[in-house]
């Protein structure tokens, strides 16, 4: 895969996709603790709606793979392990979606995580898969320009990528 061209797109990205993930963790490990149902919580009803109403939607999909960051001791062999753990994830689910109307949009290497676009039919898929933790909407929160050390002027549009 490439890389972005410019360091700080890149390295906002980074950022924002951190914060993101971040976030999805916390929720559901608070969710976890105070005893809600992991399974209602899989797709939330508005992003039904959201799919229903435009044929589709932008989601992150968390996928159960214990993942730890690749930054901690262990070793190459640790790190090799658990990216084949989430590649062979993300197939199994890829193959459960075969055959309804999908389009991915990034495939993580690194993180129990796809971006995809999927309509009301590959939510239902999505909320019934045991590979699946969790879905939240893929949405770019507006930025505070200089939030990040970054001055403004270096947005990631909504349909933006990094490869």
């Amino acid at each position: 895969m490439g890389r972005l061209s410019c360091p700080l797109v890149g390295q906002r990205l980074v950022r924002y996709c951190d914060r993101a993930i971040l976030g999805v963790i916390l929720t559901t490990s608070a969710l976890a603790s105070a005893g809600v149902d992991e399974r209602s919580l899989v797709v939330p009803e508005t992003l039904y709606r959201k799919a229903r109403d435009a044929g589709s939607v932008r989601v992150i999909v968390r996928l159960r793979v214990v993942a730890i960051p690749e930054g901690q001791p262990g070793g190459g062999n640790a790190v090799a392990s658990q990216r084949r753990a989430i590649a062979a994830a993300q197939s199994a689910l890829l193959a459960e979606l075969a055959g309804r109307s999908y389009r991915v949009i990034r495939i993580y290497e690194t993180i129990p995580f796809l971006a995809l676009e999927v309509s009301e039919d590959s939510l239902r898929a999505l909320e019934g898969s045991a590979l699946v933790v969790g879905v939240e909407e893929d949405r770019v929160d507006s930025a505070t320009p200089g939030a990040d050390g970054v001055e403004g002027g270096n947005e990631i549009p909504g349909g933006a990528q990094a490869q």
